[in-house]
């Protein structure tokens, strides 16, 4: 018997609530992030002077470009050790399961934070973790794994713009002085094919969600001409990216395969071509024709909808955090002894040398460059002369350095 929304919801509501992993404090740091992360950008808007959304999240917009939503981030290896039925079905049906953890998400913001449900805000889940016993290559997804949550590693080579994708336009006729709005779904869609829920969050059966059509209305019912609301619509950001298999996994003699990659909201901009990314998503096909085949000959375009990007390899300068990371980190910035923390954190298996430590942690974050009055220009790096006897670990340690570097 299948579960319904509001038994999954229940489920995953007893996960994120268990103490063992701190999924609500995950929860409201990410709401809390996304929010000033949001005000701060309205009021850098309001001060330039370029009449953007500046002001808060429950005004007009609120899911337009730029804005993008809050993501916590879900392991799946967390969930499979609480409960591996559900981490299976979420691995074999990810859209409803995705919509059930989002909706628990929702419940426990609502909870965790006042005035949560007041703003526009849509938490969404980045599932993390291996999903099977390996990633996948885009040589390996077949149609079996359709409809399933699958694991991609490959290189970005080709990233298209970011463009805005109309969620819900709002029109304005000046005969009837009515409003009126549409909602658009296509075929990239995560909620394409779902029973459409209501506002008790019970699933209705008998009305699924279809693709509409993607003509734009210029007239109402009665033939009254319309003007669309943009500042009342709302938007998201929209961004395929082309994942080419690696060219050190392709067999010998073969072409490297290509999967198109569907991003949207926060996730845009976040990968350049040339990166090489492990990438968590839905594979799916489009209930569209592929390129060059007729509409009858049962052939469709197939793409990932993704759900998270891990960046393999990049450049220290270019991470991202976690919520966990910054929760740390605003943790460690408050103790007064944090650089005897990063000392003892330079090379753990060396024993002793606390200050030559501390001086590679300095080293390390360096200081600040200043230009006196005079003209007089002071550096910020920091060099350091390691002069010691023969076997005292001095490679060791600079070695260590050159890691975390």
């Amino acid at each position: 018997m299948v579960d319904s929304l509001n038994e999954l919801r229940a489920q995953y509501e007893d996960f994120l609530r268990g103490e063992r992993y701190s999924q609500v404090e995950r929860i409201s740091t990410a709401v809390d992030d996304y929010v000033q992360r949001s005000r701060s950008q309205g009021a850098d808007e309001q001060q330039g002077g370029k009449g953007g959304k500046a002001g808060g999240l429950s005004g007009t917009g609120g899911d337009s470009v730029g804005w993008g939503c809050p993501r916590v981030r879900i392991s799946l290896a967390e969930l499979r050790s609480e409960n591996p039925n559900l981490a299976q079905r979420l691995r074999h049906d990810p859209l409803r399961h995705l919509r059930a953890l989002e909706a628990a998400c929702h419940a426990i913001a609502s909870e965790e934070r006042p005035g949560y449900d007041k703003e526009d805000i849509k938490v969404k889940v980045a599932i993390s973790g291996p999903v099977g016993a390996s990633p996948s290559s885009p040589r390996q997804l077949a149609s079996s794994s359709l409809r399933q949550l699958v694991c991609v590693e490959g290189v970005a080579t080709k990233v298209s713009a970011v463009k805005p994708k109309v969620v819900k336009s709002v029109h304005y006729c000046p005969k009837t002085q009515q409003h009126e709005s549409r909602e658009y779904v296509d075929a990239t869609d995560p909620q394409l094919g779902l029973p459409a829920v209501d506002t008790t969050g019970r699933e209705l059966p008998d009305r699924i969600i279809n693709i509409t059509s993607s003509v734009y209305p210029t007239k109402d019912k009665e033939g009254h001409a319309l003007e669309t609301e943009f500042g009342l619509s709302t938007f998201k950001d929209y961004q395929t990216v082309t994942l080419q298999e690696m060219p050190e996994r392709a067999p010998m003699g073969q072409l490297p395969r290509s999967i198109e990659l569907v991003l949207d909201h926060d996730l845009v901009d976040r990968i350049k071509p040339g990166d090489r990314v492990q990438i968590v998503g839905v594979y799916r096909a489009l209930a569209t024709a592929a390129s060059g085949q007729s509409s009858t000959s049962g052939v469709f375009k197939t793409v990932v909808l993704v759900n998270n990007i891990q960046i393999l390899g990049r450049d220290v300068s270019h991470l991202t955090f976690s919520t966990d990371d910054v929760r740390t980190i605003r943790a460690l910035s408050k103790r007064n002894d944090i650089l005897s923390i990063l000392g003892r954190s330079m090379a753990p298996s060396i024993h002793g040398h606390g200050i030559i430590k501390k001086a590679l942690a300095l080293q390390l974050l360096s200081g600040c460059e200043k230009n006196l009055a005079n003209g007089t220009h002071l550096r910020g790096d920091i060099n350091i002369l390691m002069v010691g006897d023969p076997s005292t670990a001095k490679s060791q340690l600079l070695r260590s350095a050159m890691t975390i570097a």
